[in-house]
């Protein structure tokens, strides 16, 4: 039996007869309901329905329960089914749902109720409630109000709808996104994500939160505008207006662009970045920065200026070292201290010592020996 245009061949596994033969009452009613259905268009049990190109490649392979035609035989409502999406006679997509529906000459397939898509070649799975699926355009969209879920093996995610492009394996999630990465522990949370499967990457473009985990407490968080993970080498990419806080140690910074290894927790950015200790009120600034805070230690590089607010003490040099653990600053270079109450600057090659503490030691040598000058108040 031809139909859909002679476009999709129908197999039956079980096409459910009604016996004449008899005069049961039993037989007669199921009979007289058969009919019923009939009138009302085709009605198939346990039946395979399959959809192929123009060039005779097979697209879509449906096993379903109960399959009922229209009478024009160009839609078809499905009752619990299983199918392959074939893409060059493979099979690239497993889908089960409660309900479906054929249009469109076998073009367009939805589904509703206990959704599960898995992709053979990749390994990730979505599960939602509604999909509408168009096998020639290579692409699926899945929603509904309970919205979607996504598991793979590098990453976990929810959203609210989900594009799916079978051929490039690029996923599209849409408002209310959540999406844990799964070793290390990394959670985003946005509007809008790109997915690209087969690179393992991630890519936002709008307003990013992200927050890193060790042993389920928090160590650090971010905020962006632009993003891209890569989670194969746990990096990540972002610009925009950055802003970044360490909960352990307490660290607070403003940039535009940040290289973030988030699994050794090292950052880099060749941009102008603002570091803020809050405990010391504590502020360094500089052109390029590089920190580990595994180690608590952070590396600044060009145009530094540093000043603790409280204490009126500020500095400037050219390179200058940050111990986060005991609040210890190392500075080289044209080095330029300053302080209020006692009045006076010092210049000199070398610095050490605490900020919060006006507790400084500025060095010389015989070329550039330190100078001090030391400014009278005002009577």
């Amino acid at each position: 039996m031809m139909l859909f245009k002679n476009k999709i061949s129908v197999i039956f596994l079980c096409f459910l007869l009604i016996s004449c033969q008899g005069n049961k009452p039993s037989e007669k009613t199921e009979n007289s309901n058969f009919k019923r259905e009939i009138e009302q268009g085709l009605v198939l049990y346990n039946a395979t329905l399959e959809q192929s190109n123009s060039d005779g490649q097979i697209l879509w392979r449906l096993s379903t329960k109960k399959a009922t035609y229209t009478q024009d035989k160009k839609s078809a409502i499905l009752e619990n089914l299983t199918g392959n999406l074939f893409d060059k006679g493979k099979i690239i997509l497993q889908v089960s749902a409660k309900k479906g529906e054929i249009k469109n000459d076998g073009k367009e397939i939805y589904l509703s109720g206990e959704i599960i898509a898995f992709d053979t070649r990749n390994k990730a799975e979505f599960k939602g409630q509604e999909l509408m699926w168009k096998p020639e355009e290579h692409f699926m969209i899945m929603a509904g109000d309970k919205g979607i879920k996504a598991n793979h093996t590098k990453l976990i995610a929810s959203a609210k709808e989900a594009k799916y492009n079978t051929k490039d394996q690029i996923v599209e999630l849409s408002k209310n996104i959540i999406a844990n990465t799964k070793n290390p522990p990394l959670q985003l949370k946005t509007e809008h994500l790109y997915w690209k499967i087969p690179e393992n990457k991630i890519i936002g473009n709008n307003l990013l939160e992200m927050v890193r985990y060790e042993d389920k407490f928090v160590t650090d968080k971010l905020k962006t505008n632009q993003v891209e993970v890569d989670l194969n080498t746990n990096i990540a990419i972002l610009n925009g207006n950055i802003e970044y806080q360490s909960l352990k140690p307490p660290l607070q910074g403003a940039t535009t662009r940040i290289i973030w290894n988030y699994g050794d927790r090292t950052m880099e950015s060749n941009q102008a970045t603002r570091l803020f200790q809050p405990e010391d009120d504590v502020t360094l600034t500089a052109n390029i920065v590089k920190f580990n805070l595994e180690e608590n230690q952070v590396y600044l590089h060009e145009g530094i200026y540093g000043q603790a607010v409280k204490n009126e003490v500020e500095i400037y040099a050219d390179n200058l070292v940050w111990n986060l653990d005991n609040k210890e600053i190392n500075a080289e270079g044209n080095v330029y201290y300053k302080q209020i109450n006692p009045d006076f600057n010092l210049k000199g090659i070398k610095a050490i010592g605490k900020l919060q503490d006006k507790s400084m030691k500025v060095e010389g040598n015989q070329e550039n020996p330190v100078t001090t000058l030391i400014y009278p108040k005002e009577q």
